[in-house]
């Protein structure tokens, strides 16, 4: 969140200056006007007058954050800003049959007369709105959209006219914490949760016996199956040989449920309707599937000894796997901890934060969300040239970063909230602990500018956390440890 805070800050700096592009269209109507060939002599160039700046106010807009002003380029600035800017061509200008610096300025001015005018009236259109916008103590939360003025004048001697339209952060008040109730969870690991994740381990290298008996949870069977849909087979919905775990997950509930209880040769035929979210061609039809189990095998498990621990790369054995597995769960734990604690402290946030969004900072979060979505898919081999996005769909994830973005830099600013070397320094040593030489690990994180940037918006962001927490209505709230996990019961 704080990343955001120092973004928002940038944005600010840089707008005025990306209006110099926008106005790029205003030349062209700017162009009716005195061509520089009519440009102030040049002794009078220190001289000229400095760019001319109006501003108002637009009545009641629409968008409550819009605001609108209007910003003037004087002829006689404009023309001694080009020919300054000429001067400077004919100094550098390389034309074959004249040295360098002694071109006429009459063939300087037919060569480069367009391009000197152009950037004149983008730098003085910049600096008028520059103006403006610090003129009026804006905080903008965009670049302003620059545009000619509706009553530009031609006549070649009036002062240019254009439009600014930009929005403006929004004003937010601090919240009152003292009536928000919060929770601080927590989770013990003892002794049951490693040997559990121990087992967990085992499985994963677990080897599978055939038995004559009916099948049940964890147990690998074979089967040939035939899927029909209206009584006809359907592609992709028959197998010879297929293998899979009961109970994992890896068939729809309904095809698990049904091979559980069979016996090698046994055959059923059952019905399942394919939910709403699955293949498109499938998805809410009823098929009917028979099953004949070919084979069933109980898994069985490796012994917890220094030889299973040395799969793990551990030669001390496996007392030293089993601290390994403590220290790395408690790690685990703490992170998950931190996050749902922190979770909870951003929905309350959330809930306490009404203003209005600039909708040009929603747009532009939009378009960040749909490129991590592309890339993200594009990460897992999907071809996503043929996929349209559309930054739209993700407009209400795209409102909940900007408004929860826009309330902690708030608080941080306001509290003067920050991380200490010290902090920082600790957690890169805890993000370190996973790897096997720690030392280098915490070495690497804050040698580099930009890493321990990131470590101290992180560092920042718990402090925030822990700010607000001391600020509500606080309790303590036990989690299982399963649950927290995301592990079957």
């Amino acid at each position: 969140m704080a990343k955001k805070a120092e973004k928002v800050k940038d944005e600010e700096k840089k707008a005025a200056k990306k209006a110099e592009k926008a106005v790029e269209k205003a030349e062209k109507a700017a162009q009716k006007a005195e061509e520089p060939a009519a440009a102030a002599p040049a002794e009078k160039t220190e001289a000229a007058e400095a760019p001319k700046a109006e501003q108002s106010s637009v009545t009641a807009p629409v968008n409550p954050l819009e605001r609108t002003v209007e910003v003037s380029v004087s002829q006689q600035a404009l023309s001694a800003e080009t020919e300054k800017r000429l001067k400077d061509y004919a100094k550098r200008a390389r034309i074959d049959g004249f040295r360098r610096g002694h071109v006429p300025m009459n063939i300087v001015r037919s060569m480069y007369g367009q391009e000197a005018y152009g950037d004149a009236l983008n730098q003085l259109v910049g600096q008028a709105v520059d103006k403006a916008v610090a003129d009026g103590s804006y905080r903008l939360a965009g670049a302003p959209v620059v545009e000619p003025s509706k009553d530009m004048p031609t006549d070649g001697k009036s002062d240019l006219k254009f439009t600014a339209r930009f929005e403006v952060l929004p004003e937010i008040e601090a919240p009152d914490f003292s009536a928000v109730s919060l929770k601080r969870y927590t989770c013990e690991v003892t002794d049951k949760e490693v040997t559990s994740t121990l087992d967990v381990m085992r499985k994963q290298r677990a080897t599978y016996k055939e038995v004559d008996r009916a099948s049940k949870k964890d147990d690998e069977i074979t089967v040939d199956f035939e899927g029909k849909i209206d009584g006809k087979v359907f592609e992709g919905g028959s197998a010879k040989d297929f293998s899979f775990l009961l109970g994992s997950g890896q068939m729809l509930p309904e095809f698990d449920q049904a091979a559980t209880g069979m016996s090698k040769g046994e055959t059923k035929t059952f019905k399942l309707t394919f939910p709403e979210g699955y293949a498109k061609e499938l998805a809410g039809k009823e098929a009917e599937f028979t099953v004949t189990v070919k084979k069933v095998a109980e898994p069985v498990l490796p012994a917890l000894d220094d030889k299973f621990a040395s799969e793990f790369g551990i030669k001390e054995g496996v007392d030293k796997l089993k601290k390994e597995v403590e220290e790395n769960l408690k790690r685990e734990v703490k992170s998950r901890l931190n996050a749902r604690t922190k979770e909870g402290v951003f929905s309350a946030l959330l809930d306490l934060a009404k203003f209005d969004l600039p909708q040009v900072m929603v747009e532009d979060e939009a378009k960040r969300i749909t490129n991590e979505y592309r890339q993200n898919l594009a990460s897992r081999g999907l071809d996503v040239s043929k996929i349209p996005f559309d930054p739209k769909n993700f407009t209400s994830q795209a409102q909940r970063r900007v408004r929860l973005g826009l309330i902690v830099s708030k608080l941080i600013a306001d509290n003067k909230i920050q991380s200490t070397p010290e902090q920082v320094k600790a957690f890169a040593a805890e993000m370190a602990s996973a790897y096997e030489k720690p030392e280098e690990v915490t070495a690497w994180y804050l040698k580099d500018e930009n890493r321990y940037a990131e470590l101290s918006a992180a560092v920042i962001e718990n402090n925030l956390v822990d700010f607000v927490l001391g600020k509500s209505k606080t309790a303590d709230e036990a989690i299982d440890f399963n649950t927290l996990m995301g592990r079957a019961a």
